[in-house]
């Protein structure tokens, strides 16, 4: 038991350094906005704009990490909105 928990903390530890390297953040709404603005060419600003509208939308009005974390998977799973 004690051997899963150490494999299963580094496996932690290993996707919580990549997730860093690649968007220098563990913050998911930073991920989003850094994804989107790659994938829109728009100003970091009007894509900020958009992830707000969005929650807005699905009635959200002061997204936390959870909800930021489960907009950025559905994103990543269907495909960033287009333009």
């Amino acid at each position: 038991m004690v051997r899963f928990a150490v494999i299963v903390a580094g496996l932690l530890l290993v996707a919580a350094i990549a997730t860093y390297g690649r968007y220098e953040s563990l913050d998911p709404c930073e991920w989003m906005k850094r994804d989107l603005t790659a994938q829109s060419g728009l100003p970091p600003m009007a894509v900020e704009l958009q992830i707000s509208a969005g929650f807005l939308l699905d009635g959200i009005t002061a997204p936390d990490a959870g909800d930021c974390l489960v907009k950025w998977w559905e994103w990543r799973r269907e495909g960033l909105p287009q333009q």
